[in-house]
């Protein structure tokens, strides 16, 4: 019995030599194997979807109160006629604008005498007081200032005289009568006039033996 011990000891110890050396092995095998490299795992980023936040609709408006259409009580009037349409007055026809020339006449007018004659004065300006235009040509003719009857030169003061009668004698000038300027043979002034002679009576309407016509420089 007492060598079944020993030999159940001995065992016992064997075993636990060589579990000791193999453990030894091991840890030398290991120490001395590669080491084999790690994997690190990326890890992906995570996207969150946000969903958009729904904006909450405005308050329906109220709405105005409906309004209550009364209608208007008719009232019958009386039918009246429009008044007529006159139609308007047509344009009256302007007169031509007359050249305009160096001098102008003026102070026209007519009257009784002891004999007919057309007269006037030729001044320098239109100042009263201005100084007449000696030696320039006047002509005594019709409405066209054309066509001169007669012409006679103004006098050293600016005065000229057409006698169409003798004193005391019948007049025998009749119709309209115009006076304008000339100077190189070309008018030079307005056509003064008309100077309607008529030779009637002192004491009738619009008897006219004795015309004027002035003119002065512009």
């Amino acid at each position: 019995m007492q060598i079944k011990s020993w030999g159940i000891r001995l065992t016992l110890g064997l075993v636990l030599v060589i579990g000791a050396l193999g453990c030894q092995l091991t840890d030398t095998f290991l120490a001395q194997a590669p080491a084999t490299p790690t994997r690190t795992r990326t890890v992906r980023a995570t996207f969150t979807r946000v969903l958009p936040t729904p904006t909450p609709l405005p308050p329906s408006p109220t709405p105005p109160p409906t309004a209550t259409r009364v209608p208007p009580t008719a009232t019958r009037r009386p039918a009246t006629k429009p008044p007529p349409t006159v139609p308007p007055a047509p344009p009256q026809p302007q007169p031509l604008p007359q050249p305009q020339f160096p001098y102008a006449a003026t102070n026209i007018s007519c009257a009784h005498a002891g004999n007919q004659y057309i007269k006037g004065r030729v001044y320098e300006s239109q100042n009263p007081s201005a100084g007449g235009v000696p030696g320039i040509t006047v002509a005594l003719g019709d409405s066209t200032g054309t066509n001169p009857w007669v012409t006679v030169k103004s006098e050293w003061d600016g005065f000229y005289t057409f006698t169409l009668s003798t004193p005391g004698g019948p007049g025998t000038a009749r119709g309209a009568h115009y006076v304008w300027l000339i100077e190189g043979g070309r008018r030079v002034s307005d056509i003064g006039g008309p100077i309607n002679m008529n030779p009637v009576g002192p004491d009738a309407p619009g008897t006219c033996w004795a015309g004027v016509v002035d003119f002065y420089r512009r």
